[in-house]
């Protein structure tokens, strides 16, 4: 029997390792320009959904900008608004990234300051507003230029809520700020009790409507008695496998179950965006940046 020498081993072996590397190098190029690609874009999703009590309106969702792209997407993202003609206008936290050393925060004042033209706009907090506010207790003043840079008549909504009118009747909306043993990678398990502490027993003289940046606890909210809660946070997976879903959350868990879309489980009634912008390792695969548009009907 025909038997290799060493020397056709070795060099069968190498093929393989080249062959293995030149795919991989492909398959590392693919994901590069689909990345950048899609960085650069955004689609609007809409949903239609129906609130107890049956208040109409149309709301548009704003999520985790994180300075997308340097602003090059906000004319884009301006005309869209004006284009859904929406009756609201929420944000749902981390429109800005918050570092320590970056200072360009103009990109997410001109969009907010933009949007508020268009209709009364409420914001609440996500983790990296809150990362600046901390900073700047800390002697960096970032957060205090930002605030004073954005128009006055933004809403914030930091663990208070207010009931707003919409055309067909109003909704109770709250902005909930969650206390960081709760946020963190390894931290506690939410509970109704803590949000209480810190929201209060749940108004429901109108349908409520809550911001909550982390979907993490999306049975929680429910339990607590949110009507509908809008997340975002996981940035949709960043990047999504067929059948699969989202590949990982912020907190490093594989394929985590709220990534993205409208979710209803027993008391759940959630849907997290998969935001405009990304931080730190900018990649998005399978992942269109979004506008999420929702019509209550």
């Amino acid at each position: 029997m025909w038997k290799r020498d060493a020397g056709q081993k070795k060099k069968i072996f190498r093929n393989i390792l080249l062959g293995m590397a030149g795919t991989c190098a492909a398959g590392l190029a693919v994901l590069f320009l689909e990345s950048h690609r899609e960085l650069n874009k955004f689609r609007v999703n809409n949903y239609r959904l129906t609130l107890p009590g049956g208040p109409k309106g149309r709301i548009l969702f704003v999520t985790d900008y994180h300075e997308a792209v340097g602003g090059k997407m906000n004319p884009a993202l301006l005309r869209a608004a004006r284009e859904q003609k929406p009756d609201l206008i929420l944000i749902g936290g981390d429109m800005v990234n918050g570092k320590k050393e970056d200072e360009d925060y103009r990109p997410a004042v001109d969009l907010i300051n933009g949007l508020v033209d268009i209709a009364p706009v409420y914001y609440s907090y996500g983790n990296h507003e809150r990362r600046m506010i901390t900073w700047s207790v800390e002697g960096n003043y970032h957060w205090e230029d930002y605030r004073k840079a954005l128009d006055p008549r933004v809403h914030f909504l930091v663990n208070e809520d207010i009931l707003v009118p919409l055309p067909g009747g109003n909704v109770r909306l709250y902005g909930y700020e969650m206390e960081r043993r709760f946020f963190i990678r390894h931290g506690e398990a939410l509970t109704k009790a803590a949000m209480v502490r810190t929201l209060g027993e749940v108004k429901k003289d109108a349908p409520v409507i809550l911001l909550a940046h982390d979907p993490t606890w999306g049975p929680v909210y429910g339990e607590w008695g949110a009507d509908l809660t809008l997340s975002g946070h996981y940035h949709g997976g960043v990047i999504r496998l067929p059948l699969l879903g989202g590949f990982v959350s912020p907190k490093f868990k594989i394929f985590p179950h709220f990534d993205r879309g409208y979710y209803e489980e027993g008391t759940t009634r959630m849907l997290v965006g998969t935001g405009l912008g990304q931080h730190t390792i900018p990649v998005r695969f399978c992942n269109l940046p979004e506008l999420v548009v929702i019509d209550l009907v």
